[in-house]
Formats: structure tokens, C-alpha cells, sequence
């Protein structure tokens, strides 16, 4: 019998759904692979993704009009249309190039299966950024009532990660705003958010920011202002010279990430390039004319 080949990922899904079967964890059923019309597929509401870099899809369309599309669609029946479990970018490519049906996989699968699915699809590519993953575990705990030790078993993490990304959702908007973009760390997040005043954690975001603090220094800001020590010695603000930060504006527009110059005294210092996700670390490193297996 032919087998259509899939993530391991979806095996897991697809060996839970066919217990009777002998199929190998990443194959499926040939009978299960049909074409469907491009423009009936909807996109699946517990997609956690919410960026989608238009390079790489233009990419891998490219890749598609070329090969054809190696690993097909993943998509269930919803109130009589279809909604795409995997492959949202694979998707958007074939809609692209204005093809009029593509080869998909139809399962079985709750609205639990797919949203775990679609999390733990994501975290094996690394493609989501803090705040995304934080939704996902907030979305299997509120809608589905799984419990983070639960979540924590099923993604292969420990409980006290996915309760500390959770957290990350009680972020002050700004601070918020500024983790998407990469310029806060997942570990400046932790540190910022002893600040329940929203107006304090905005303002030390900002000056973190700035002043490019390392996470320890964030530590010792945030117990400043908490804690608030007159004969303790203030951080003292870094501004950089002009010059500098006008490089620092033509990196972040050239790199389409943020730059920063740190310095660490009158000649030496660190340039830091910020990346959200393992496929923009791939996308830097080839400006760079790197390309490794990561």
C-alpha cells in the first residue's frame, strides 16, 4: 500500500487516529490523500503563528513551482468545508502561484488534537515567537482545560517554562511590543515583570532598551525602583554618540532587525543583533554568507 510521508509531529496524531492501522509513524494512508480546490481550505483558528515572513514564502514557492509540493496539505472537515490542520505556509505559497487544487492528507482530529498539533509543529521548527507560544499555552489551558503539567509533558518541556512564558502575557503593552520585536529577551521579560505598575515597567523597558542593560543590570533596575536605595550608586545612562547611533539605524534597516552598539569602553564594545526564531537567525546568518545546519 503507498504511504504519503509526514512530520513526526502529525504522526503522532495520525497513528492516535488510526490504532488499527500498521502504518509507520510518519506515513498515512495513500486512500486519505485527495486534491482539493486551493480557494475551499480555510486557515485553522488555532494557528499560533501570526507572522509570516513574505521572503520565505515567496521561497518556497519557488521551491514548489519547481519540484512540485513535496508534503501535502494536512486538513479535516469542518461544517461540511475543509480547515487546514498543517501547512499554512505551504498554503500561502500554492495560492501564490495561483494554483487552482492542491494534493492534501483529510484526518479526524478535535479541536484539542489540532491545537496541540499546531504548537508543537511550530516548536519543533522553532518558528514562534515568545509571546505566540505564551497564547498556545494560555489557548490549551482556558479553551481545553489542560492542565501546564499536562502541556508541559506534550511540547517536551518542564512546567515551570510553560508557567514562565505564560506569565509573559501579564507584560505591560509596551514591554509587550518591544519582546515581539526582539528587543527584550524572554529573560529581561521575567525581570520586568515584578513591575505591576505599568507605568514603572514601561519606563524600565524602555530604558533597558536604550541603554542596552544585560539582564543582570535589568535585575538590579527593577530592585532600584522597588527597593529604592539612596547611597546605592545609580546606573549611570550610556548614550551613545551620534555617529553611533546613526549605525545603529542603517544596521537595524539593513539587517530588518534591531542593532545595537554597546559599549564597553572608549574604544572596544559589542554590536548585538536581536532574532525572533530560528528562521530569522538562518535568514541574518546568510546576509552574512553563513549557511549552517542549525
Amino acid at each position: 500500500m503507498s504511504r504519503q510521508a509526514l512530520g513526526k509531529g502529525l504522526g503522532a496524531l495520525i497513528k492516535k487516529n488510526e490504532a488499527r492501522a500498521a502504518a509507520a509513524e510518519n506515513e498515512v494512508d495513500e486512500s486519505r490523500v485527495i486534491m482539493a480546490k486551493v480557494d475551499e481550505i480555510q486557515p485553522s483558528p488555532f494557528q499560533p503563528r501570526r507572522t509570516f515572513h513574505e521572503e520565505q514564502i515567496s521561497e518556497l514557492a519557488d521551491s514548489i513551482r519547481e519540484r512540485g509540493l513535496v508534503q501535502p496539505l494536512v486538513v479535516r472537515r469542518v461544517n461540511g468545508k475543509f480547515e487546514l490542520i498543517a501547512g499554512e505556509r505551504r498554503l500561502r505559497a500554492i495560492r501564490s502561484l495561483g494554483q487552482p487544487e492542491v494534493k492534501v492528507v483529510l484526518m479526524e482530529a478535535t479541536d484539542r488534537e489540532v491545537a496541540e498539533l499546531a504548537l508543537i509543529e511550530n516548536l519543533q521548527r522553532e518558528d514562534l515567537t515568545p509571546l505566540e507560544e505564551a497564547e498556545q499555552y494560555r489557548l490549551l489551558q482556558t479553551r481545553f482545560g489542560m492542565k501546564q503539567e499536562v502541556i508541559a509533558q506534550h511540547v517536551g518541556k518542564s512546567r515551570a517554562v510553560v508557567a514562565n512564558m505564560v506569565r509573559l502575557l501579564e507584560l505591560a503593552p509596551a514591554s509587550r511590543t518591544m519582546l515581539e520585536k526582539g528587543e527584550l529577551s524572554v529573560g529581561h521579560a521575567k525581570v520586568l515583570l515584578q513591575l505591576k505598575d505599568e507605568t514603572q515597567q514601561t519606563t524600565a523597558a524602555t530604558r533597558v532598551v536604550k541603554q542596552g542593560l544585560t539582564v543582570r543590570q535589568t535585575e538590579q533596575l527593577v530592585k532600584d525602583i522597588l527597593n529604592p536605595d539612596p547611597s546605592r550608586p545609580q546606573i549611570v545612562p550610556k548614550t551613545l554618540p551620534a555617529a553611533y547611533e546613526s549605525v545603529c539605524q542603517q544596521l537595524t534597516q539593513d539587517f530588518g532587525t534591531k542593532v545595537n552598539i554597546a559599549m564597553k569602553g572608549k574604544n572596544n564594545g559589542v554590536i548585538e543583533i536581536s532574532y525572533v526564531g530560528r528562521d530569522e537567525l538562518v535568514r541574518i546568518l546568510q546576509l552574512f554568507g553563513v549557511n549552517a545546519p542549525l
